[in-house]
């Protein structure tokens, strides 16, 4: 499986601004599961760029590919929340070189991590000065209280009645399809959970992967410990000048997600409704839409509204 994505604006070469889409992935941090929708992005960019070129980047997180770490142990144990933060940020000031603007883009805990690094680098921008950071596209986004949400609790009471759970839960992967062969599992995972073909397989070979699990189940847990109560500023969320009264930040909900407590979106829609952009589904478009080709489709025609909206406020 690739471990990052690079998707070059084709306009590169005559424009007056060259701005760089940095994408953020879900949990499980795998940037294959959305390659059809970034590549829905990219074609859909194509046909509206004019002045800015906009190129369209993307990473696995950290400890989602065997072959970029040592094997997970007792002294040297996955990536949590904190580190997927200061890991994703490090990357985005690496890639961020040489671009007039970023927009970072993240889904579902990848937007919890953009609004982060949003917050980190208005305290401290002499960490990347060089990083112009202009707005954020949050993808059915886990901004608060993650554990209330319905998979949240049963994710809880796992939790509290299996000590060392990603541990336990990597085991009993290896146990249940070990003897497996990842067209199996493939299968298997189309028939129960109806993904496309593509993310079916993403899915078997992350299952039958060395440490995908662990590192997922590890991460997910720090995510109840760390997604809570909101503390960002409220300047975090103001619209900078040079962006001609466009959002910083636009958010993308589903109309039902299982991630997400309704309760929880609403108050991020009373909180932050009137300085951010916030749209919620009225279709059927789940949290994890990246494995419908559909919902990938319909979620890149949303953002590519969104560049849109910023490309007009300029002229």
């Amino acid at each position: 499986m690739a471990s990052q994505t690079w998707l070059p604006s084709e306009r590169s070469g005559n424009v007056q601004q060259k701005a760089l889409i940095h994408y953020i992935c879900g949990n499980p941090g795998l940037i294959d599961y959305y390659t059809d929708f970034l590549s829905h992005v990219r074609g859909l960019l194509d046909k509206i760029e004019t002045d800015t070129a906009y190129d369209i980047y993307g990473t696995n997180l950290l400890g989602f590919s065997d072959d970029d770490h040592e094997p997970f142990s007792s002294k040297n144990k996955p990536w949590d929340l904190e580190g997927q933060i200061e890991g994703m940020y490090e990357i985005v000031a690496a890639k961020g070189k040489g671009y007039d603007f970023v927009i970072l883009m993240g889904h579902s805990v990848g937007s919890f991590i953009t609004v982060e690094i949003f917050h980190r680098h208005m305290k401290n921008p002499e960490r990347a000065p060089h990083l112009k950071l202009r707005h954020g596209f949050l993808i059915c986004p886990t901004l608060t209280h993650l554990a209330r949400s319905s998979n949240g609790v049963q994710f809880e009471l796992l939790r509290r009645f299996i000590p060392f759970l990603d541990t336990a839960a990597c085991l009993l992967a290896r146990l249940l399809l070990g003897l497996l062969s990842v067209a199996s599992v493939t299968w298997i995972v189309q028939r129960l959970l109806a993904f496309t073909p593509a993310s079916a397989d993403i899915t078997a070979r992350w299952l039958k992967s060395r440490d995908g699990v662990l590192q997922a189940v590890h991460l997910g847990l720090t995510e109840l410990e760390m997604i809570t109560e909101e503390k960002w500023n409220d300047d975090l969320w103001d619209t900078a000048g040079e962006d001609n009264g466009v959002p910083k930040f636009f958010l993308f909900y589903a109309k039902k997600d299982h991630w997400i407590h309704d309760d929880e979106r609403d108050g991020i829609v009373e909180k932050r409704g009137d300085k951010a952009r916030i749209v919620q589904d009225e279709g059927d478009i789940p949290h994890a839409f990246c494995t419908r080709e559909d919902a990938s489709l319909e979620v890149a025609r949303r953002v590519c509204g969104w560049v849109e909206e910023i490309e007009a406020a300029k002229k």
